[in-house]
Parts: C-alpha cells; sequence; structure tokens
C-alpha cells in the first residue's frame, strides 16, 4: 500500500490547528500566533515520528500524554499547575469530542454490507479516499458546529442578566459606566457586523452635542451640520435598530479606541464594538447606564484575572 506522507502530514496539520484554535477558544486564553503554530506544527511531527524508531515510544499511552502535555506547553506555556491541567484537560476534551463526533458520523454513514468480510477500521486506512475525503469535509464541519454549540451554552449561562463595569477609551477622553450583560441584545451594524452596546447619553452628554443624539429626526444631516471636528464626526455612524415594539429607528453610534470589562474579578478587553447613544433611561432603579452585547464577553480577551 503506497503511503503518501506528506499529504498525511498536512492534513494532521490543519486538524491540529483546528484543535488548538479551539481549545484556546473555550478556555479564553491569550495566546500569541507563533505559539500556536509552533505547538501545531510539534503535534504534526508525530506522524512523522511514527514512521521512526522513536515510534515504539510514541505509540504507547504514556508517550502520548508526555507528547500532549509538550504540545501544551508550548501553546500555553506554564503559569501554575492549575491553569495547566485546565489546558489539558480542555484539549483532551475538544479531541476526543470531535474525534468521537467524526467516528460516530463515519459509522452513521457507512452501511453494513461494506463491513462484511474486513476488519472494522479497514475504511479508515490511509489509501481509502473516500475515508480522507469524509475527514476534510467532515472535520472542519464539526469544528464549526461544536464551536456554535459551545457558544449556546455560554451564553444560556447568561440567562440571568449579569453586571460589569466598563471603560471606554474614546479619542482623548475616558468614560465609564456600569453595564448590564444581556443575552437578548442582538444588535449588530448591518455593514460591518460589529456587535453594538448602548450607553445612556447622560454618561457623555458633554461629548457630543444635543442635535445628534435627538430621535425621530435626520441623524445622517444632524451629523453633517453639528459644530464637531473632523476627527470626531469621522468617528459617528449611524445604525438602524427595532424597538420592542417592533418599529425601526435610526440611532446615533460612535467607533471608541478601546472598551475594558471588569467582570467577575477579571479584566475583559471587548473586541470591536459600537457604542450607541440613547436617551432612554435604561434602569428605572438606576442599577446600570448601559447595555452590553454578549460578543463583548464571548469574544473578550482576558488582559488580567484576579488572584
Amino acid at each position: 500500500m503506497t503511503i503518501y506522507l506528506d499529504v498525511i502530514w498536512f492534513l494532521n496539520l490543519c486538524i491540529d490547528y483546528l484543535l488548538l484554535k479551539l481549545t484556546v477558544i473555550i478556555l479564553k486564553r491569550q495566546v500569541k500566533s507563533w505559539r500556536l503554530w509552533l505547538g501545531t506544527l510539534l503535534a504534526s511531527s508525530i506522524v512523522i515520528l511514527l514512521f521512526t524508531p522513536l515510534s515504539i515510544v510514541f505509540d504507547h499511552p504514556i508517550g502520548k500524554f508526555l507528547f500532549s502535555t509538550l504540545i501544551i506547553l508550548v501553546v500555553f506555556g506554564y503559569h501554575r499547575f492549575s491553569t495547566f491541567l485546565q489546558n489539558i484537560f480542555a484539549f483532551y476534551f475538544v479531541a476526543f469530542g470531535i474525534g468521537g463526533g467524526l467516528f460516530a458520523a463515519h459509522y452513521f454513514f457507512q452501511s453494513n454490507s461494506s463491513y462484511a468480510g474486513q476488519n472494522l477500521f479497514s475504511t479508515l486506512s490511509y489509501g481509502d479516499p473516500i475515508s480522507w475525503l469524509f475527514v476534510v469535509i467532515g472535520f472542519p464541519s464539526l469544528w464549526l458546529f461544536s464551536k456554535k454549540r459551545f457558544d449556546q451554552v455560554v451564553v444560556r449561562k447568561w440567562q440571568h442578566s449579569t453586571y460589569a463595569v466598563i471603560y471606554i477609551s474614546f479619542l482623548d477622553k475616558s468614560i465609564s459606566a456600569k453595564g448590564i450583560i444581556d443575552s437578548g441584545n442582538k444588535l449588530y451594524d448591518p455593514l460591518t457586523r460589529v456587535p453594538v452596546m448602548f450607553l445612556n447619553e447622560s454618561v457623555c452628554k458633554s461629548f457630543f452635542p444635543d442635535s445628534v443624539i435627538q430621535e425621530g429626526v435626520d441623524l445622517q444631516n444632524a451629523i453633517q451640520n453639528a459644530d464637531l471636528s473632523d476627527e470626531l464626526r469621522s468617528r459617528l455612524t449611524v445604525i438602524p435598530y427595532r424597538t420592542v415594539s417592533g418599529k425601526t429607528q435610526l440611532i446615533t453610534a460612535f467607533r471608541p479606541d478601546e472598551v475594558i470589562l471588569l467582570h467577575e474579578g477579571q479584566r475583559i478587553k471587548a473586541p470591536k464594538v459600537l457604542v450607541a447613544l440613547t436617551k432612554q433611561n435604561l434602569s428605572g432603579e438606576g442599577d446600570f447606564n448601559s447595555i452590553l452585547h454578549p460578543d463583548m464577553l464571548l469574544h473578550g480577551k482576558i488582559i488580567e484575572t484576579a488572584s
């Protein structure tokens, strides 16, 4: 049987990258790209090692475990033992979950007659193009499916909205507010698909003229005609959104330089976000003055954790 080692290695490289990337996403760790790729290259090198005299080491369960711990150390580094255990267990969870799902799907679509007179795993041989095609198509599909399901699980944990202190850097200004994480906020900029959070205009009333925040007016013209610096005007945009009553309205939003969330003892750098300014009283009791988009936590990067 002809074995195309370069093809096997490349496919293994892609699979290892996706497994490690999903592990990083699940753990919400900050990992440099070079670490991720170095760990991927190390993981894929086992394909070569299995065709050397060292195969007896790396084919043993203990050897496999030690090799996987080395991969995790390369990707995540070592900070403390409990964090290391979280990393290694998450990696195995992802690998077993997707690998098991791929095998289950392969078995589900395999007819019983194809197993007659042959070993159960013979269809997974290196020379079977159907099996390789199944891996090439099935693995990315399962990866995306797993990522979506994990995101849904995370969002469901926010059924009871939680609070976060937010710090917004905008031009040379700093804005602080108390926000509520609302899983019902699904507003995105229709053009860029950037998530949108809401901020009561009273928090930054001195930064913007009242004319660009008024509801029921031509906001585009208001922004153009307002007495604003060119830099400030370039940061403003208008976003359509649907009210609770189902009516579509326009709202003014600005593009901040950076948004930091303080949530459950963690400092989280939010992804790219738009801040919509509203005159509505967001909390009758005054508990919060902004409504955060779930993606701000879901796709944010932890930059500091309370010890």
